[in-house]
């Protein structure tokens, strides 16, 4: 009776490593995500040219830096969770660093461009709604793909 118990406890103790083998790395590569993207990338990164890019440092967390130029300092996020949502959508938490706050996002990513179309801070105030960036009414830049 007590080898059942052992094994069974074993078995509950595995099974989040086996029920869950998707990780958010390997989401973010499956959705194509992984690399660098900019409004223009031919032109180097700006105010008007964000670039953006989603990354795996050997930590093993991925992170999301936004890059304006200098003299600004990138924005910096570890991506805390990623799930694929509705067809060409991608769901993520991100929270930014060094300040722990945290931001839900969705992507809608068509061919090879991708677009913030929903964000939300978990007070529930709305950054980005249908595609929209709720502060000035414009649509969030459509971002293409530079590299990896």
């Amino acid at each position: 009776m007590a080898g059942r118990t052992l094994i069974a406890a074993l078995l509950l103790a595995a099974a989040p490593c086996l029920a869950d083998d998707t990780t958010v790395p390997s989401t973010l590569e499956h959705f194509g995500l992984l690399g660098t993207w900019a409004v223009d990338c031919a032109k180097p990164p700006g105010p008007e040219n964000e670039y953006s890019t989603y990354s795996v440092p050997p930590s093993g967390k991925a992170r999301l830096a936004f890059s304006s130029g200098a003299p600004y300092r990138d924005i910096v996020y570890e991506i805390q969770s990623a799930a694929p949502e509705a067809q060409g959508q991608l769901a993520l938490q991100v929270m930014r660093l060094p300040e722990k706050i945290y931001v839900d996002l969705v992507l809608s990513k068509i061919g090879d461009t991708v677009q913030v179309w929903s964000s939300h801070t978990p007070d529930g105030r709305m950054l980005v709604t249908d595609g929209v960036i709720t502060g000035n009414g414009l649509p969030s830049p459509r971002f293409k793909r530079c590299g990896k």
